[in-house]
């Protein structure tokens, strides 16, 4: 499940507290926040968007972006 978040600063708090008490019982939690989010999003866009134009990128190319 992918749960979109938008609080007030402390019931954000409150939330993280409670799901970093699950990590700590063996749950797995995954915490994204939007930066990394739009990110992601946009790698995997700009990346369907190349395959869609017969554009690809050879493993080193791609390790080279990712390191600057």
């Amino acid at each position: 499940m992918t749960l979109h978040l938008n609080a007030s600063e402390s019931v954000t708090q409150k939330i993280l507290s409670f799901l970093e008490s699950l990590t700590k019982h063996g749950e797995s939690v995954e915490i994204i926040d939007d930066s990394l989010y739009k990110y992601e999003k946009n790698g995997i866009l700009r990346g369907l968007s190349q395959i869609e134009n017969g554009k690809f990128s050879s493993s080193k190319e791609l390790l080279e972006e990712l390191n600057r």
